[in-house]
């Protein structure tokens, strides 16, 4: 049924745009999935991400993971460059008595902590996995970053959304 559907759909705008015979203009629905499709999707990871961060904040709980490990390579990128990243393994009791490592599952150029140094963290007390810094970097940084590229791809996509009806007003009243 919904397969029937699609193909209705399909087999009757079957244009992107086009002025019809009598003068009036028409455009299909693909145009505006084509023109919104980028920042929707940008703006969509971007709240999977914060909520991915909430929700896991709002599970965490906090204690002092000790620095056991802290694995480093070179890394390239366009505004820093060559330099060398960090990523640390931290020992914390994740029960009492059950003591535990555990990684960040990112790496940072500001990660270089020295091995024995202690840093607050955040652990999921169901189940042993990645553990988290409580900074922004850690937590907010993804999400907002794909949030501001969403914002910044808007800005065209309603340019566009305005030409469109702007040439769509220019044809004639049937």
């Amino acid at each position: 049924m919904l397969r029937n559907l699609i193909i209705q759909v399909n087999q009757t705008q079957q244009f992107l745009w086009r002025t019809l015979p009598d003068g009036r203009r028409q455009v299909s629905w693909r145009v505006w999935l084509l023109i919104f499709v980028t920042p929707v999707l940008f703006l969509a990871a971007a709240a999977l991400f914060a909520y991915d961060s909430v929700s896991f904040v709002s599970r965490a709980e906090r204690t002092t993971g000790e620095v056991v490990r802290v694995y480093e390579w070179e890394d390239w990128t366009p505004w820093k460059g060559s330099h060398t990243v960090y990523g640390p393994v931290f020992r914390y009791e994740f029960r009492e008595g059950d003591m535990t490592e555990a990684s960040l599952g990112q790496s940072s150029a500001n990660w270089g902590f020295e091995i024995g140094s202690r840093q607050e963290i955040l652990f999921n007390p169901q189940t042993k996995g990645n553990v988290r810094l409580p900074v922004f970097e850690h937590l907010w940084a993804l999400p907002l970053t794909i949030f501001y590229i969403g914002l910044i791809t808007l800005i065209p996509a309603l340019f566009a959304a305005w030409r469109v009806r702007r040439w769509l007003r220019g044809g004639t009243a049937g």
